[in-house]
């Protein structure tokens, strides 16, 4: 381990002496995006899908029971369609929600030595 240290160290001096120049960095910019389904009739389906070029990173439902006691059954990914948010009601309606999320890339300047 002392050997990788020191040569580390040594790098890092003579680095500046041999005019070496760091790359420009880049950064993934994130933008995230709700899509929201249609409401359900009752005990039926809804889902949210993403637009192309994002990707599904969570999801969740709005819910009006039908009676006391009316549940949400699925609320997860659609197994058929990673980029979907399904959602059904034992007899009441639900509206999914989809959380999508879209990366580009961007360059950030460095400096630089002459």
């Amino acid at each position: 381990m002392p050997l990788r240290k020191g040569l580390a160290a040594g790098l890092l001096l003579i680095a500046p002496a041999l005019g070496l120049a760091a790359a420009p960095a880049a950064r993934a910019a994130e933008t995230t995006t709700v899509v929201t389904g249609p409401w359900s009739g009752p005990g039926g389906w809804s889902t949210a899908t993403c637009p192309q070029g994002s990707h599904l990173t969570g999801g969740g439902y709005a819910f009006r029971p039908a009676a006391s006691g009316d549940a949400v059954l699925v609320n997860a990914p659609n197994p058929d369609d990673p980029s979907t948010w399904a959602v059904r009601a034992g007899h009441g309606s639900v509206q999914a929600y989809a959380a999508c999320e879209t990366e580009t890339e961007t360059e950030t300047e460095t400096e630089t030595e002459a």
